[in-house]
């Protein structure tokens, strides 16, 4: 294990239960030089998991997880096929002697309709949960959940929505949840959408939980001229400062044309000031990357942002590293496994960032004949981002689904434990690693 890895003690621990097509790509950001010559990362293996402690309905719990608070919270993507109330939230009570407590109430979405989508993504502090509704019938909301006197029971408050008297079909596209704010985009993420899903001028909304509950924050938005279809197709929150993905380019579920923006790739970082949002910097892909889906993914925590770019239409990605410095954005890097590991598309699908580290999953890496996925851990060295571990399931994983949902909170780093009937994997939860320094 090289000199960096040494430094980090990762032990498992659980209990049971921009430019146009056709232009010259510019110059691209330097990766860190030679990595695969670097000693080989440690293959960390998981040993146990925290799993569901009731049968579950969602047929890919544990794809969706977050904190609240210390508690980890494990939930599922689900379609209501009968509606009224479907999903299913698990609460994780971390316990002194390093356990984790399941609680026994593991509330639904109410409010349901047959087809509507549900628990694709949660918005989380200490003591709320938001998570968005694709309706059917276009319409979108947000439901929002409040703890109970007992901090294990969640109880739900009833629904956000956007402006009085707009219909914005894609309201919860994108979320992101800090302290009391939340920002909410609109770009379409519908597994069956159409041309009519996009709109032409989307916007992220800002709102603020206060004791009368949920008031207004502010708005962002680009100039419609420029036909913004992608902007907020990520979003994310680190106090004062919002970020959010703009792509130019993505790929349609079923649309038969690219809806494709007239401005390069870039991520707008936003601050608020005097109580609206500032438009603080443009960081375009020029330099950066050649990507069209540069934004796809991003991740803001201090003075750090990882940013996933996508080729929109082919198998390219990768994922950026940029620095504030004297209060600038630049870029720092990009992060590359070492060697033994093929990545996908999936690379950098989910991201965090602790303690300086960079923390990424990639569901479609396949090391080896182990096709179950990889989450690497990026440190900065001298001479650039480098892997300083890499983690890989022991417990039963299905094929491509660690690391399509990662958390962390304090020392703890939460990878989502996927449902999957056809591999064995039941009831599906989280495994738990402790990074250490």
């Amino acid at each position: 294990m090289n000199r960096m890895a040494a430094c980090i003690r990762l032990v498992a621990m659980a209990c049971i239960a921009g430019t146009a097509f056709g232009q010259e790509a510019p110059p691209l950001l330097a990766a860190p030089e030679q990595p695969a010559e670097r000693p080989a990362p440690a293959v960390i293996h998981e040993t146990s998991m925290v799993a569901s402690p009731l049968p579950t309905v969602a047929p890919a719990f544990g794809n969706v997880l977050g904190f609240s608070g210390d508690d980890l919270i494990v939930s599922g993507a689900v379609i209501s096929r009968a509606g009224g109330a479907d999903g299913q939230v698990a609460t994780f009570v971390p316990q002194p002697d390093g356990t984790w407590k399941a609680g026994f109430e593991m509330p639904q979405v109410s409010g349901l309709r047959p087809g509507d989508f549900a628990l694709q993504r949660l918005g989380l502090n200490a003591d709320t949960l938001v998570t968005p509704i694709a309706r059917k019938t276009g319409s979108s909301e947000l439901a929002w959940f409040t703890r109970t006197d007992n901090p294990q029971v969640w109880k739900q408050m009833g629904f956000l929505q956007g402006p009085p008297g707009e219909r914005r079909m894609n309201f919860g596209g994108a979320i992101a949840m800090d302290g009391p704010l939340l920002a909410v985009g609109e770009v379409s993420v519908r597994p069956n959408m159409q041309e009519a899903d996009h709109l032409p001028n989307p916007k992220v909304y800002v709102f603020e939980r206060t004791a009368e509950g949920w008031k207004a924050g502010g708005t962002v938005e680009r100039d419609a001229s420029n036909k913004p279809w992608w902007f907020g197709a990520s979003l994310s929150l680190d106090g004062d400062r919002l970020a959010v993905g703009y792509p130019t380019l993505l790929k349609p579920f079923r649309a038969e044309r690219n809806f494709a923006s007239l401005e390069a790739p870039m991520v707008c970082v936003y601050r608020r000031q005097g109580g609206s949002w500032t438009l603080e910097q443009e960081i375009q892909s020029r330099g950066i990357s050649p990507f069209l889906g540069f934004g796809h993914r991003v991740v803001l925590r201090g003075d750090l942002m990882a940013v996933q770019s996508i080729h929109p239409l082919e198998e390219g990605v990768e994922v950026v590293v940029l620095r504030r410095v004297d209060g600038t954005w630049k870029p720092d890097g990009l992060l590359r496994p070492g060697t033994g590991v093929k990545t996908g598309r999936g690379f950098g699908m989910a991201m965090e960032i602790a303690d300086g580290r960079v923390i990424v999953g990639d569901v479609s890496a396949v090391e080896g004949d182990d096709e179950s996925g990889r989450v690497f851990v990026f440190e900065r060295q001298a001479g650039g981002w480098v892997e300083s571990v890499r983690l890989a399931p022991k417990v039963a994983s299905g094929p491509r689904s660690f690391g399509t949902a990662l958390a962390v909170r304090g020392s703890w780093l939460a990878v989502g434990h996927v449902r999957n009937e056809n591999a064995g994997v039941e009831p599906g939860g989280a495994y738990l690693f402790r990074l250490d320094r």
